[in-house]
């Protein structure tokens, strides 16, 4: 049977019944996702996410073997995409392609919040194969070693 998640938010905040929203990370300060339609909703075939990003946070500088379909409910800020960064809003869909180098980055005046939808990770596998994630440093771009993000992955648990 199917399932509603139903929009809570108030004064300024985003949040769904039954949702709870967790920090992305030691890596990403300022970052939290609420995954609100996945396999504790017993959907095998699609996850779809609600990212906030603080003011001048970002998320992970990252390419993957998998496509994102995104939609910006709040705020402004940026994208990246490739060697491209491109201002974006609310009301703007963004298509992230497999294997595109990209970063979110929220503006200086307010939360940027937008909707991800994926494939479901097991979903991943079968359509996509092994799963090819490459992250980036933020500073400098260059390509982070398996080590760092072994380590950051097991900080995380």
């Amino acid at each position: 049977m199917g399932r509603i998640h139903r929009f809570q938010g108030k004064d300024d905040s985003w949040a769904w019944e039954g949702v709870p929203a967790k920090d992305y990370g030691p890596a990403r300060p300022g970052v939290t996702v609420q995954r609100f339609i996945s396999r504790q909703d017993n959907s095998n075939n699609m996850e779809i996410r609600y990212f906030e990003i603080q003011p001048e946070a970002c998320s992970n500088f990252e390419k993957h073997n998998y496509e994102h379909a995104v939609l910006v409910l709040r705020g402004r800020g940026t994208v990246q995409l490739g060697e491209e960064v491109h201002e974006i809003g609310r009301g703007d869909a963004i298509f992230v392609e497999s294997d595109d180098v990209h970063r979110f980055v929220a503006g200086p005046g307010g939360p940027l919040g937008f909707i991800c939808a994926v494939l479901d990770k097991e979903l991943r596998f079968s359509v996509h194969g092994e799963q090819d994630l490459v992250m980036f440093d933020d500073d400098t771009g260059q390509v982070r070693s398996r080590e760092h993000w072994k380590n950051y992955a097991e900080q995380v648990k």
